[in-house]
């Protein structure tokens, strides 16, 4: 996936910069802000962005509303990108628990970065 030199601008909010069609064709490096759907054909299947936390570790959540646990995915035209549930990544360390909302990112009380 060749990502436009327009979308590593700096934005405020999140939102989707483009599709793959399998998770291995995700780009290492995404610009801030930014996540990439994985869908091959069809409906959305994963949704792939770097943790805001700015730790770097990468999200993959599931879309697939066929398999639990799934997270919807919705971006107006003109709105940032939102994520329902709220997104909580926890590796034993670190705790990252928060929400995509209108393409802002709503930290969670129970958040330790």
């Amino acid at each position: 996936m060749k990502i436009p030199w327009w979308q590593w601008l700096p934005f405020h909010r999140w939102r989707v910069i483009g599709a793959v069609e399998s998770a291995d064709e995700i780009p290492a490096h995404l610009p801030k802000s930014a996540a990439v759907v994985v869908a091959s054909g069809g409906p959305p299947k994963w949704i792939s962005f770097d943790c805001p936390c700015g730790a770097g570790h990468r999200v993959l959540l599931n879309t697939d509303q066929g398999r639990r646990p799934a997270w919807s995915v919705t971006q107006p035209p003109k709105g940032g990108l939102s994520i329902a549930p709220s997104v909580d990544f926890h590796d034993g360390h670190r705790r990252c628990h928060y929400f995509v909302r209108d393409g802002r990112i709503i930290w969670a009380k129970d958040t330790v970065r």
